[in-house]
């Protein structure tokens, strides 16, 4: 073989070599190491206990194992802004709700906006339900629009801002005018409800549940995810949705940093898809009341502007 040629030769070979070292081989795929996955709330609370649920079958699901990080601050906004410090390389997960979206949105010169995430998946939420007292003349909706509307401003409902903002995007479609006491702990609406302090109560699922029938009588729900057909409770319970009005959901969502290419944000979905369905996580979601309610990328990410909008309209009419 002629010289040049053994060069030739060692030049191709030299270059595949480094081709090979420097592409990665097309079976990589991601995840290859452990993933941080970020909880902007303290340990022990309901957002906490979700993501160390959702941890326990990771590995399984994601093909590694999650590193839970939890990141309290700022109305949940400090976690937020440590991501999107971090490589948009899908190893750092934030698991957050609307709280964070409520702080940024309530803020006159927010240092980061709500839009500065790419949404992957919903996995679980929350609804607004409003609910009287038992005997009273508004146990029902059509009977509590028609004293609303009666007496305009005069029937007063408790409730923290997040699950008022569900009642009043429903109720200004609806043309009624009550008058709404925001408070800063569901304890301290739920103490004045029961005491007669004030007229109706909009809370969560979970909180509402305990009271049913002998406290409370659920008049309505105000998102437009329907409730639970197996909770007896809330059979019969109109939402916004079948009464011809837009409703508001309020989820827990999982984002990664807003320039995360959406080959790895898809993937992430459909993990998470995955990682809800797995008979481990149904299980102790159960033990935890909390209820799976699954949005994939393609759903959530539409899903999440929208509630945004309707947070941002909300706000104005509690003000």
């Amino acid at each position: 073989m002629k010289p040049y040629a053994k060069i030739f030769n060692f030049l191709i070979v030299f270059g595949l070599l480094v081709a090979f070292c420097v592409i990665p081989p097309a079976s990589a795929e991601y995840p290859e190491k452990t993933i941080t996955y970020i909880v902007p709330f303290k340990a022990g609370g309901g957002a906490d206990r979700t993501a160390r649920v959702l941890s326990t079958a990771a590995i399984d699901n994601f093909g590694q194992a999650w590193h839970v990080r939890n990141m309290p601050g700022a109305s949940a906004t400090y976690a937020w802004k440590e991501l999107l410090k971090r490589p948009a390389d899908g190893y750092n997960i934030m698991q957050s709700s609307p709280t964070a979206v409520l702080a940024l949105l309530s803020e006159e010169k927010p240092l980061i906006q709500p839009t500065q995430i790419k949404i992957v998946c919903y996995f679980a939420g929350f609804r607004s339900i409003i609910v009287s007292k038992p005997g009273a003349e508004w146990s029902t909706w059509e009977k509590f629009k028609a004293a609303a509307e009666k007496n305009p401003g005069k029937i007063t409902v408790a409730g923290v801002m997040s699950v008022l903002m569900g009642a009043a995007f429903m109720f200004d479609q609806a043309e009624i005018n009550v008058n709404f006491i925001p408070y800063d702990s569901t304890g301290g609406a739920v103490a004045d409800f029961l005491g007669g302090h004030v007229d109706i109560l909009a809370a969560t699922s979970s909180t509402v549940l305990p009271l049913i029938p002998k406290k409370a009588i659920p008049i309505v729900n105000t998102s437009d995810v329907p409730l639970p057909k197996e909770v007896k409770e809330f059979h019969g319970v109109p939402d916004a949705k079948s009464l011809g009005y837009e409703g508001m959901f309020f989820p827990r969502w999982v984002g990664v940093h807003p320039d995360t290419p959406d080959k790895i944000a898809d993937m992430i979905s459909m993990k998470m898809s995955k990682l809800v369905k797995d008979k481990s996580v149904i299980t102790l979601f159960g033990k935890i009341k909390e209820e799976i309610v699954f949005l994939p990328r393609s759903e959530a990410e539409v899903a999440y502007k929208k509630m945004v909008e309707s947070m941002k309209k909300s706000l104005k009419l509690l003000k």
